[in-house]
């Protein structure tokens, strides 16, 4: 018999782990039922529908950041057409290997010849901005930690933020990815200027505080008792969270890393069982929009191609009329 090589074995552990994951959870929901039924019970549905506006913002404004990142590398396509495929690439997020998401961008760059290496590199730069705009949100909300020890030690997260805002420098981040690069054997380059590096890493900042604001009105839809001048620290739970969903490969999706980040953070200003409830039922608060999402790039790309049929019919026909009365 072969010896499973090195993905199938990741695979099997990121199965492993989902599995537990889920099984911890439901255990955990069973044995607390009373409780947690209660307080799922009294959301305030009106403030939880309206904190998922904000997710949806936030990843139509992702789109348009990502067809801006093309255009800034001469690979861009029409506007509705790059906003389509990124659309269609969240479904990556639930496919293991996650290589749909970069094949479902490429299959529409590929449609209107644009250059696929300077695509595929974009989609890195894409990933590279997304975790420093979560992490700049997060060291921002070290400020407002509820916590005596960062309280005393200010000066060193404004120092975080000046040395965040000199690592961005490309020449920084190309060291670091050619060193990555020599150990996975290709080379990994981000090819930008400062000024477009950091105008592109300020807009996934913004990005990252529009989700994070919309967690926060989740969270107090679930904890009214939730103050709002802990907004920020609730924004930079929910950044770091994703940035150690990303980072742990194991985990498909990040499950149960995000979930445990959030549970972490949050019992520093709720109790535990309030933070266990928002941290399940904010995956449904991005899951439902990604999902409604994908299905509304569906349908807009249905209509285009059957638009595009009836065009060429059209076409077809105009051009027969002709030729018959030649005939005649």
């Amino acid at each position: 018999m072969k010896k499973p090589d090195k993905k199938t074995i990741l695979k099997a552990l990121k199965i492993l782990f989902g599995v537990l994951v889920v099984v911890f959870l439901v255990w955990y929901f069973w044995k607390n039922w009373d409780e947690f039924s209660e307080k799922i019970m009294n959301v305030d549905m009106g403030i939880f529908v309206f904190s998922m506006l904000f997710y949806f913002v936030y990843k139509i404004t992702l789109a348009s950041l990502w067809h801006y990142i093309t255009k800034l590398n001469g690979c861009a396509i029409k506007y509705e057409k790059a906003v389509t495929s990124y659309l269609y690439s969240i479904l990556g997020k639930y496919i293991p290997g996650k290589v749909f998401m970069l094949a479902a961008r490429l299959t529409y760059y590929k449609e209107e010849d644009a250059p696929l290496s300077k695509v595929t590199v974009c989609f890195f730069i894409e990933n590279v901005c997304t975790l420093l705009g979560a992490a700049m949100l997060f060291i921002v909300s070290l400020l407002f930690f509820p916590n005596e020890l960062l309280e005393n030690y200010k000066w060193v997260t404004i120092a975080l933020i000046v040395v965040f805002f000199v690592c961005i420098h490309p020449k920084i981040i190309n060291f670091f990815l050619g060193l990555l690069g020599k150990l996975f054997k290709k080379d990994l380059k981000i090819p930008m200027k400062y000024s477009q590096m950091l105008k592109v890493v300020l807009l996934f900042i913004g990005n990252w505080l529009i989700v994070g604001v919309g967690f926060f009105i989740l969270t107090k839809s679930i904890y009214p008792a939730m103050e709002y001048s802990e907004l920020l620290f609730c924004a930079g739970i929910w950044g770091v969270s994703a940035i150690m969903g990303i980072l742990a490969i194991f985990a498909p999706s990040g499950l149960g890393v995000r979930e445990g980040i959030i549970v972490a953070g949050l019992c520093l200003i709720m109790p535990q069982s309030d933070a266990m409830v928002v941290s399940v039922v904010s995956r449904l608060w991005q899951t439902i929009p990604e999902l409604v999402l994908v299905a509304l790039a569906f349908i807009w790309s249905r209509i285009r191609n059957m638009s595009k049929i009836r065009l060429k019919k059209g076409a077809d026909s105009a051009q027969e009329l002709p030729d018959k009365s030649e005939k005649q």
